[in-house]
C-alpha cells in the first residue's frame, strides 16, 4: 500500500524483502489514501513535507490510535496539517 500511495507522489521506489528503498527527484503533490493505517499516513503525512503544493492524505485520524499527539506535534513543527 505505501509503495503505491509513494509513487502516486512521482516517487522511485525499490522494493526489498524488509523495506523499500525510495529514489529520485522530488516529490510531487498528490491524493493519497492511509488504508486507515496510523504507519502509513504518518509516513505519507512526513513524504508530503518535500513537496511544494498540499497533498491531501484520507483517513489521518488513525493516526490517533498510536500518537495522539501527532497533529499538535506537527503543528508545533509550523506544519499544516487539517
Amino acid at each position: 500500500a505505501i509503495t503505491n500511495e509513494l509513487k502516486k507522489m512521482k516517487a522511485k521506489i525499490i522494493e526489498k524483502k524488509d523495506g523499500l528503498v525510495v529514489e529520485g527527484s522530488k516529490l510531487e503533490a498528490a491524493n493519497l489514501n492511509s488504508y486507515k493505517d496510523h504507519r502509513i499516513a504518518m509516513a505519507l503525512t512526513i513524504a508530503a513535507l518535500g513537496v511544494e503544493k498540499p497533498s491531501m492524505i484520507e483517513d489521518v485520524d488513525c493516526i490517533n490510535k498510536t500518537y495522539r499527539a501527532f497533529k499538535k506535534d506537527f503543528k508545533s513543527l509550523g506544519c499544516v496539517i487539517l
